[in-house]
Parts: C-alpha cells; structure tokens; sequence
C-alpha cells in the first residue's frame, strides 16, 4: 500500500515535502468561505481595529499548537490519531478517533454547503447541482493520493493568494477603510469570547496536523510550513469577513458575493478554497478511521467519506455554525494540550513502533489521561455555555466572559497531566 494511506512512519527518506509544500496546503486550507464566514461574526459586536487584535491574536495562539503538533507528526513519521495512542493508550485513542471521524465528516459537508450555496446563489443551477459537484471534485482530488499533492497544492495556492489579494482590494475599493476603523463595537460579543471563536479554528484542525507533516523533511519545515501558511490565509479571510460585515451589515458570505457581482474570479475562489479545504477532511478521516481500524481500506474510506459528506450537505442545516465551532474547540483544546505536554515534558519524544504495537506497553487505556481529557471538555463547556446558549453558571460563567474557554482550558488540562503524568 502507498505510504500515505498508512499509519506506519514514512520513512525520512521518502519523504517529499518540503516547507513550500506544506505552507501551501494550510494555505489552501485557511483561504476558505468558513473563515469568511466566521470573521463576520466577530463584527459589529467588536469595533474593527478589536476584530483585527483578536484575529492576530487567535490565531498566533491557535497556530503554535498546530506548528508543534507538527514537529510531533515530523519527528515520528505518525499520523496524529496515532500519536495519540501515546497518552491515551491504544484503545483509549479510539475514543477520539471515533469523534475526530464524525466531525470530519460533518466538517466535509459542511464545507460543501458553503461552497454549493456561495456558487448557487453567484450563478444559479440549482443548491443540489453544487453539491454533487463540489463533492465529487473534492473526493477525486482527495483520492489521487499525498504523492501527487505537491504540485497542483502550490498551483492552487498561488491562484488562490492571487485571488485573495484580487477580493481584498475589491473589498476596500467599495468601503472607505478609515471610516469603518473609526466605528465602536455594538456589544453583544465579549472580547475573550470573540478570541475563542478565533482559536477555535485552528485548534479544529489539530487532530489533523500530523498527518501532513509527516511527508516533511525537517523538523523547522514542519513547525513553520504549518504555522505561516495557515496563519497567512486565515488570518486574511477573517478579516476580510469582519470588514465586509461591519461594512454593509451582513455576515452572510453568500449574500455579500452575489452583491459584489464578482462572477468568474468568484467562482475559482469558491471551487478552490473549498476544494484545497475540504480534501483534509476527507483524506485525515480516512487516516483516522485506520486507526480504528488498521485493517481498513483507506482509499475505500476516501470514497465512502466523500459520499458520505456529499449526501449530508443535501439535508444539513448550517445555522449553528458559531456553536459548531466552540463545541469542537471543547473537544481537541482539551486532546491537544494532553497530547503536547506528554510529547514534550512528559516522555519527550516517542518510539513509533512501540505506539504500533497492539500487544505493548501501550496496549489498552490510559484511564487517567481519559478522565482528564472529558474533564478538560467539561470545564470549557461550563466556560462557554452562557454564551453560547445563554445559561448562566456562577462564577465559571464570569471566568469564561474575562478569560474565555480555550486558554484556561489549555492551561488547565496541561497542569494536570503533567502533574498525573510524571
């Protein structure tokens, strides 16, 4: 079987990757309708100048977990489902995987329905048309295979930076930029609240990031191809959906790109940018799913997710999608934090045949770092449920509103493994 569908190491010598290879993968994946889509919820509620601090913030934070995620991913030759295996026991990791899995597959469609409602609403053709479209683009560029990423990942990448720069100017054509900065926040959204729908993002790739930086060679190119491509692009298209929205008063990417009537350049925007996103989810639930089931067929499972995700944009209701994210911020805040202090300070590094061996030291589950990980979900969930269903909780409800959920979750769950894991 080809190296990428497999969750044995690659071998550093047959690893092709370089630091532009995967700078422009996480490019790909941050130039996305659903970054437009929650940049613009971050506004009014936040003057603009506080949605741009947020913005760098968030994602200088979210992106340095997704970077040493990375260098764990480079260093062992591991898909991140399976370095997992480390804290949580082998069987303990299927816990997550199984999760990791699901919300793949929701993120798949998801995604399809942005990208199928953005082409519908630009050229018509029917919601149900794009879909099957977009999905059948997304599995065939999926099923290619890691080996044959490399060039047409740049290409994309260039195309769409050429873009994005093309939308951005658009964007400040229309709007006068220095009264928009002079306008305050309406209120209704915390600051900590705004940071932790920013973090969010890059932390929900987290149970990703091995994955592709294991084709890698070198420990710097992993950590800061990750880092820069992802934070380049994200960070732009958050923006850009805050400043459409404080500018015309909707947060509707959809909407705001049919009004704009920018036809063709629109098109490859969407294609693209849905596409160079969605292709991860498809591939790393594949890689996930050998997790569970190392037996499995991983270019099956790229057909079947990608049928999967297809038939799930046909009927999935997109109106929770801030709730959406912050749910799965609770679950991998909580995974990651677990994962890097074990890899880091704990064990400080692993040996990958011993994470595959079934019959090892590995072998079963780590009760306590179980016990600490839905733990660590619990606590942010109590942080972030006044905002994000309106039930007010004493004194964690006032921590979440000051602090946020992801950073004292982080904080939190790091401690308390260090503290059980020594």
């Amino acid at each position: 079987m080809e190296a990428g569908y497999d969750i044995k190491p690659i071998p550093k010598s047959k690893r092709q990757y370089t630091l532009l290879t995967l700078s422009a993968i996480w490019f790909g994946a941050g130039i996305s309708i659903a970054e437009f889509w929650a940049g613009a919820l971050l506004t009014p509620a936040l003057s603009l100048w506080a949605a741009l601090g947020v913005i760098l913030l968030g994602h200088l934070i979210g992106n340095t977990v997704m970077g040493l995620i990375a260098v764990e991913g480079e260093e062992t030759g591991l898909p991140t489902m399976v370095l997992s295996r480390a804290a949580l026991g082998i069987r303990g990791s299927l816990l997550p995987s199984a999760l990791n899995y699901l919300q793949l597959i929701g993120w798949t469609a998801i995604m399809l329905i942005v990208g199928a409602n953005a082409m519908n609403a630009v050229f018509g053709k029917g919601y149900s048309v794009w879909v099957l479209v977009l999905g059948i683009l997304v599995t065939a560029w999926t099923y290619i295979g890691p080996r044959n990423w490399e060039k047409i990942e740049k290409a994309a990448a260039a195309l769409l930076l050429l873009l994005a720069v093309w939308l951005t100017y658009t964007t400040l054509e229309q709007f006068s930029l220095t009264a928009l900065l002079s306008k305050h926040g309406t209120g209704g959204m915390g600051t900590m609240l705004a940071l932790d729908l920013v973090i969010a993002m890059p932390l929900s790739w987290a149970p990703l990031i091995a994955d592709y930086s294991r084709f890698v060679r070198g420990r710097e190119g992993a950590f800061w191809g990750t880092y820069l491509g992802y934070f380049i692009s994200s960070s732009l298209f958050y923006f850009v959906g805050a400043l459409t929205n404080m500018a015309v008063g909707e947060s509707d990417p959809i909407k705001i790109i049919a009004a704009y009537g920018l036809g063709i350049p629109a098109m490859l925007v969407i294609i693209f940018s849905t596409v160079t996103t969605t292709f991860l989810d498809v591939y790393s639930a594949a890689i996930t799913y050998k997790n569970i089931s190392p037996e499995a067929d991983a270019r099956k499972q790229v057909l079947l997710i990608g049928m999967l995700g297809t038939a799930l944009a046909l009927v999935f209701p997109v109106d929770r999608y801030e709730g959406f994210l912050l749910l799965i911020g609770g679950a991998f805040v909580s995974l990651a934090a677990i994962m890097l202090t074990d890899y880091f300070i704990v064990k400080k590094g692993y040996d990958p045949d011993e994470l595959l061996d079934e019959e090892g030291r590995f072998a079963g589950y780590n009760i306590r770092a179980l016990i600490i990980w839905l733990a660590g979900f619990l606590f942010y969930m109590l942080l972030a449920v006044e905002g994000l269903f309106g039930i007010h909780i004493p004194l964690l409800s006032a921590l979440g509103a000051r602090l946020g959920s992801s950073i004292p979750t982080f904080v939190l769950v790091s401690i308390l493994y260090w503290l059980l894991g020594r």
